[in-house]
């Protein structure tokens, strides 16, 4: 499983509702899609072991840290992840010819859509979504080469 966070913007101090905590501890990689805002928040996701991230627009912390695209494999499907404030959605599948997944944050917003064949993700904000009135973060399911499961969550405190 890889679990999918987004936009935390957390400046100092956060608090990570438990059910995330323990997704993370099942998941094989944690991707955050970008706008960490503090490296304290940072550096606690890196403590996992299992992230795979890129900077965001609001990341000036993290510049000499992130690149702002990261491309991997698991479960045989390439991934490509980005945060979305330099690429428009409808180009993404351009930006990444070699990926199955692309995964975007920027617009707080959850989605799960397809351009031509290729699967566009984003996993919302985890702490100020828009358009919807809950935030979110997202799962994927990869069984054996098949088509990936894909799961948008609320975020709730607890």
């Amino acid at each position: 499983m890889i679990t999918v966070l987004s936009d935390t913007h957390y400046n100092t101090g956060f608090s990570l509702p438990g059910k995330i905590l323990e997704l993370i501890s099942k998941s094989r990689y944690v991707v955050h899609c970008g706008d960490f805002v503090s490296t304290e928040f940072y550096n606690f996701m890196k403590s996992s072991h299992k992230l795979i991230a890129v900077k965001g627009n609001n990341d000036h912390a993290l510049s000499d840290v992130l690149e702002t695209e990261e491309q991997f494999s698991c479960g045989g499907i390439k991934f490509a992840v980005t945060h979305g404030h330099l690429i428009k959605k409808n180009d993404l599948h351009y930006a990444f010819p070699e990926a199955d997944v692309i995964l975007y944050g920027h617009h707080h917003h959850p989605e799960i859509s397809f351009l031509g064949d290729k699967m566009i993700l984003s996993p919302g904000s985890l702490t100020a979504n828009r358009y919807v009135d809950y935030n979110s973060y997202m799962t994927i399911e990869l069984n054996n080469g098949e088509k990936p499961v894909v799961e948008i969550l609320k975020a709730y405190s607890g």
